[in-house]
C-alpha cells in the first residue's frame, strides 16, 4: 500500500513536469537578473555621474552603494533560483527520462 502510494506520488510530480508545471528556470532567475541589471546601471551611474550627488547626500555616493547591494542581492536571488529543489526534479526527471524512453 505504501509502495502503491509512492508510485502514484511519482507518477503526479512527473506529470507536472511534463505538462509545464515544474520550469526548470523559476521566477526568481528573472526577478534576479532585473535586480543585478538596474544594480550595475545605478553603481555605474555613482560611479560616473558628478560630483554634486555626493555633495546633496552628505558625502555619501548614495547611487553607488545602493548599486552594489543590489548587485550583490540580485546574484544571492540569482543562486538561490538555480539550487532550487524545482529545477534539481526538473533536471533528475529529464536524465531518468531516456532511460524510461528505452525500458518501454
Amino acid at each position: 500500500m505504501a509502495g502503491e502510494n509512492l508510485r502514484r506520488t511519482e507518477e503526479r510530480v512527473e506529470e507536472s513536469l511534463r505538462s509545464g508545471g515544474g520550469h526548470a528556470l523559476a521566477i526568481g532567475f528573472y526577478i534576479g537578473t532585473l535586480v543585478v541589471l538596474i544594480g550595475t546601471i545605478l553603481a555605474l551611474y555613482g560611479l560616473l555621474g558628478s560630483s554634486e550627488q555626493t555633495y546633496k547626500s552628505l558625502g555619501i555616493n548614495i547611487n553607488l552603494w545602493w548599486g552594489l547591494f543590489m548587485v550583490f542581492f540580485g546574484c544571492v536571488i540569482l543562486g538561490m533560483s538555480y539550487a532550487s529543489p524545482r529545477r534539481r526534479a526538473a533536471k533528475s526527471a529529464a536524465r531518468r527520462e531516456p532511460t524510461q524512453r528505452r525500458d518501454s
